[in-house]
């Protein structure tokens, strides 16, 4: 039976109430959320439509969702209605408003328009799109949605490409977009191609709202490979050569992409040293009010890390005063879950050059140092020990193997520096390691003891407070 047809006007009246209960529980909508309010909407075909809503939360917050319609009462099989979803009556019938992440083949048609070129206008926003680099003629064979539910949504429309639909929406350059032209442009090989862009016009300015990229067959993702393997030397130095490709990719000259290389100067010190300071301030004030729900072994953790964290912050930021050379555009998010594995060729495609999600949209578009993407992966192999089990001489081989790939791949006269006798990686683990604290007692509670392992083994090669004779908490 056909789904019913979508009213906007329905979308108008649905309370703060009703679109919190909605969303409160879906990893990319904003922990802490107070109310809501649609925006803009508009159709994407009869029964489905773009939303634009904006939620008051710890700092402002607007985000979009693609909603289809699918029947309750009287035709088709209940089962089939996703648990999470808006009940509504239209025209004596029971209907429910269901997420493109419950029902992805949603986005089959949003595909479709985004590779004809087409516009998407409706009530207080509009979507159009950019077509870029020649698309790809393979069928729109179905969904299937990229590792569940992230801070974005990322579907595999067969052979067509992959659709991400971007869920914080912010006026201005998104770096996704910005880094995909340049990089497609340019012909880098360890990236797929953007074919096309998905944007909306707010009110405020424009802002992307999704891209569409060439689908690499044959891959794995990164996180999944390393978790199957108990030798990971080589894949780990070809990881390392690709990332320092990506990083002299980035190292340009050229002033009109404005993606140059600059020089790094006080301002920029000051900067880091700002960041790293919010950074762990954030994580910090998250664990003390989350420090009663961590089972007892993580609460050992936390003490720890609350005792020695001013003495673990003053060594990151001597070491940032110092920074010294060039700062460059970064992936910016850089972990084994954004990279993918070529088995038959042994070589790694790099995606997802959004940034953190999380951070404000000019925050991730700074120019950053290169270690910051050192330290994210290196971060993530420790991840990927600890969850599977390998352990830390598994962890230590594959970083070493992956930093001494990261520094033989340099070219000749590069102004990037070496990886391994670089004294600022160990910043960016630090620093990298209280925004995962952070991250992880907003979102996987249950995984704070990894990044809290991190940081109580960072301190040990700092001078450090006596133990605490009472709680910090």
């Amino acid at each position: 039976m056909t789904p019913p047809t979508l009213d906007l006007a329905a979308l108008g009246k649905l309370s703060s109430g009703t679109w919190l209960e909605f969303l409160a529980r879906r990893r990319w909508f904003p922990a802490g959320a107070r109310s809501v309010r649609l925006v803009g909407a508009a159709r994407v075909g009869a029964d489905a439509a773009l939303c634009l809503l904006v939620a008051e939360a710890e700092r402002p917050w607007t985000t979009q969702v693609l909603l289809r319609t699918m029947m309750v009462d009287g035709a088709g099989p209940h089962e089939h209605v996703p648990r999470n979803s808006i009940r509504l009556r239209a025209d004596g019938a029971e209907i429910a408003l269901v997420e493109a992440s419950d029902a992805p083949e949603v986005f089959v048609a949003l595909a479709a328009g985004l590779r004809a070129g087409a516009s998407f206008v409706g009530e207080g926003a509009s979507w159009s799109t950019r077509v870029g680099s020649p698309l790809c003629a393979g069928a729109l064979t179905g969904a299937r949605l990229v590792g569940g539910e992230q801070s974005n949504t990322a579907v595999v429309l067969g052979e067509a490409g992959v659709l991400k639909l971007f869920r914080r929406v912010e006026v201005g350059r998104h770096p996704e977009i910005e880094l995909g032209r340049f990089l497609t442009a340019r012909g880098f090989r360890h990236a797929p191609p953007l074919l096309a862009e998905l944007t909306v016009e707010t009110g405020e300015g424009s802002a992307a709202a999704g891209v569409l990229h060439a689908f690499l067959p044959g891959r794995v993702d990164g996180w999944t490979f390393a978790l199957s393997r108990p030798d990971m030397i080589e894949p780990a130095r070809a990881l390392g050569a690709a990332t320092r490709a990506l990083h002299e990719a980035l190292t340009t000259d050229d002033e009109s992409t404005g993606l140059a290389t600059r020089a790094v100067v006080a301002a920029d010190r000051a900067r880091w040293v700002k960041g790293l300071r919010q950074t762990a301030a954030a994580a910090l004030g998250r664990l003390a009010h989350r420090y009663r729900e961590l089972p007892p072994e993580a609460r050992k953790l936390a003490e720890l890390t609350a005792t020695r964290s001013e003495a673990l912050l003053a060594d990151a930021e001597e070491r940032l005063r110092g920074a010294a050379g060039v700062q460059i555009r970064i992936h910016g998010d850089y972990h084994l879950g954004q990279v993918l594995y070529d088995p038959s060729s042994g070589s790694w495609s790099i995606l997802d050059f959004e940034g953190e999600p999380t951070r404000p949209l000019v925050e991730r578009s700074l120019r950053q140092l290169p270690q910051h993407d050192v330290a994210g992966m290196l971060r993530s192999f420790a991840y990927a020990a600890l969850v599977g089990g390998a352990g830390p001489d598994w962890e230590a081989a594959t970083s070493a193997a992956f930093l001494a790939g990261y520094d033989a791949a340099g070219s000749p006269g590069s102004p990037l520096p070496a990886a391994q006798a670089s004294p600022l990686l160990r910043a960016c683990v630090i620093e990298r390691s209280f925004h995962e604290l952070a991250y992880e007692l907003d979102y996987r509670p249950q995984f704070a003891w990894i990044p809290l392992t991190s940081l109580a083994a960072l301190s040990e090669a700092v001078a450090l407070p006596p133990w605490p004779s009472a709680s910090q908490f």
